[in-house]
Formats: structure tokens, C-alpha cells, sequence
């Protein structure tokens, strides 16, 4: 490679003036790479997304989020990933939504809808027969919460309330 192609060639990778790229290969004994890191050094190599020779890592500003992305393509991790994650959104949510037992406009029990959804796993046959007695007991069931509740829950339990007032009703007129 005769001298005009070295300082082209430099120029380009560099890119830097031929001016620049001649005194630099002047200095390095025609030596292309060392006149790159010679050039690196003093400072004069324009890093805006052009390659560049250098004997030191300096890690890309998106090395993290391609390496995230990468981790993202598919496979039982990312199945597992997204499911853990999933049950991270509907903890959080349990937390900040509360379901509600009142009797006379008067809150008994107000815990979160997690704790709530614990104890019917865990405890069905206890919680369901309790909730039936407790509508018989005026007892009105609810959720609140923070974010979104949906009323469509309320109101059927509303219902369920409302219908076993008429049934009570029903034994005691008789």
C-alpha cells in the first residue's frame, strides 16, 4: 500500500484532514494503525458513529437496552419472565384494591383484595359459608381501590345482598 492510499485510508477511519492524516503517518513510521491511535490521542478522531480503531472498551450507549432486547426474543425464559412479571402487575394491583364488609353503613373488615383472594384459596370452605351468613346479617360486600373497579362487581354483589334481604323478608312476614 504506497503513502496516498495510507493517508486516504486513514482520512476515512479518522476522519480527520489529509493534512492531519499525513503528519500523523509521518510521525508513525507509516505504521497505519499506531497513526490512528496517535491521532486517537491527541484527540482528533470525530467518534459520531463512524468506526474507530482504539486499544481501549468503551461500551455503546445502547449496549444495554440491545442487550435487554435480546433477552426478549422468546423461549420458556421469556414465557417465565413475562408470567412473573404478569403476577408482579396483579400483586400490585390486590394491594391498592381493598374489598370491604359493612353492616349498617359501618365498615367491619376492610383488607386487601390479595389477602382476600389468599384466604379463598386456602380457605374456601370457611370464607364462602361466612359471606353467605353475613349477607343474611346485612352485611354489603364491596371493592375499592385506587386505580380501576370495576362497578359491574359491586353492583353484583349489591344484588346478592338484595336478594337475601327478600328471602329474609320472605321468613319473617310468614
Amino acid at each position: 500500500m504506497d503513502n496516498l492510499e495510507k493517508v486516504e485510508r486513514l482520512r476515512e477511519k479518522a476522519d480527520v484532514s489529509y493534512e492531519e492524516a499525513k503528519k500523523a503517518l509521518d510521525e508513525c513510521d507509516g505504521d497505519l494503525l499506531d497513526a490512528m491511535v496517535y491521532l486517537e490521542k491527541q484527540g482528533k478522531v470525530k467518534k459520531e458513529g463512524k468506526s474507530s480503531y482504539s486499544t481501549q472498551y468503551e461500551e455503546p450507549e445502547d449496549f444495554h437496552r440491545k442487550t435487554e432486547e435480546k433477552e426478549h426474543t422468546g423461549g420458556t425464559k421469556d414465557t417465565l419472565n413475562r408470567f412473573f412479571a404478569w403476577c408482579g402487575r396483579m400483586i400490585q394491583k390486590g394491594n391498592a384494591t381493598m374489598f370491604k364488609v359493612e353492616r349498617n353503613e359501618k365498615n367491619m373488615i376492610r383488607i386487601p383484595v390479595t389477602v382476600f383472594v389468599i384466604l379463598l384459596v386456602f380457605l374456601f370452605e370457611i370464607v364462602i359459608p361466612l359471606m353467605i351468613i353475613g349477607l343474611f346479617l346485612d352485611c354489603r360486600y364491596s371493592f375499592e381501590g385506587v386505580g380501576e373497579v370495576h362497578v359491574d362487581v359491586n353492583k353484583a354483589m349489591d344484588r346478592a345482598a338484595d336478594a337475601a334481604d327478600s328471602i329474609k323478608s320472605d321468613f319473617t312476614d310468614k
